[in-house]
């Protein structure tokens, strides 16, 4: 017998207290739970049990033995679940909800994802509002910036970097700002989605600096920031991911990057009941892996 298996058999010795409980519970004959103790002991050289009329107690290397045991034991049952979890395949349909700033990158994302789940269908929604996950039955809600929901769990996937930018069109016209404060002088683009719009704040090593905008242009699209800026209406602070194929075409600049203007955490926002399901904890764990690739 392997050594496992006579491990689970003392385990259950001591557990049930007794050789016929131990028999009971595993559904073998008493004489055949005593012959594997006796086989312990002779392996080990050590008597594990002290046997009485009434009860049986652990020998002190009885107790170093079953302590191992239950460690043991507990890691072979893991390594059994996530073994059957790997091999279970996912099917039906996975819904998923994100901002329409990052639909390109889970695009990408899903593409992928359903190469390696051919039996998955894929459903994809993109809104800039904060869905109802509940009430619109969305397995997977990827959120920019949290907002608690108590029956909702949040698993931060990394973080996106703000950068303020501009157009050269804009910045030839209105000039260049050097620091923080000069921004009250220029035309900035509020996002209304944010905690404080109207508060951009900026740190430098230790410093750390809040300017409070004023503007003519508000909007509650983070794409529509984007056009606002590209077209030449002001400033704004935008994530990283969206603006980098302008910045390296010169279509923005990056203003003041000696600063930092904050970051927002990425999220992957699920109902707990679901995260049970093989399709939503495979895919959540892919993006956890792939996600930070693509920013």
């Amino acid at each position: 017998m392997s050594d496992i298996k006579r491990m689970a058999i003392f385990a259950q010795v001591v557990e049930t207290g007794s050789f016929s409980g131990a028999a009971r519970r595993l559904g073998i004959a008493r004489s055949a739970i005593s012959r594997h103790i006796t086989a312990l002991e002779e392996k080990y050289q050590a008597r594990l049990l002290n046997r009485t009329t009434r009860r049986l107690n652990l020998t002190d290397a009885g107790r170093i033995y079953y302590e191992s045991c239950v460690k043991i034991l507990a890691e072979t049952e893991a390594v059994t679940q996530r073994i059957q979890q790997s091999r279970e395949k996912p099917r039906g349909t996975l819904k998923i909800a994100g901002p329409t700033s990052f639909g390109m990158q889970l695009a990408k994302l899903v593409t992928e994802f359903r190469k390696h789940h051919s039996a998955l269908t894929i459903e994809l929604r993109l809104d800039d509002r904060v869905v109802d996950m509940v009430e619109e039955g969305i397995d997977v809600s990827i959120r920019v910036g949290w907002l608690e929901d108590s029956r909702l769990i949040a698993s931060r996937i990394c973080d996106s970097p703000r950068i303020l930018c501009a157009s050269p069109a804009y910045l030839d016209l209105h000039g260049r700002p050097q620091k923080p404060s000069q921004l009250i002088k220029h035309n900035c683009i509020i996002f209304t989605l944010l905690p404080t719009p109207h508060q951009w704040k900026f740190s430098r090593g230790k410093s750390h600096e809040t300017i409070h905008i004023h503007s003519q242009f508000h909007t509650n699209s983070t794409i529509a920031v984007r056009g606002l800026v590209l077209n030449g209406a002001g400033i704004a602070p935008l994530s990283r991911f969206l603006v980098n194929e302008d910045i390296r075409s010169g279509r923005l600049e990056h203003l003041l990057p000696v600063y930092d203007c904050g970051s927002a955490g990425i999220y992957a926002v699920y109902q707990d009941r679901r995260y049970k399901q093989p399709k939503v904890r495979l895919f959540i764990n892919f993006i956890r892996e792939r996600l930070p690739q693509l920013l």
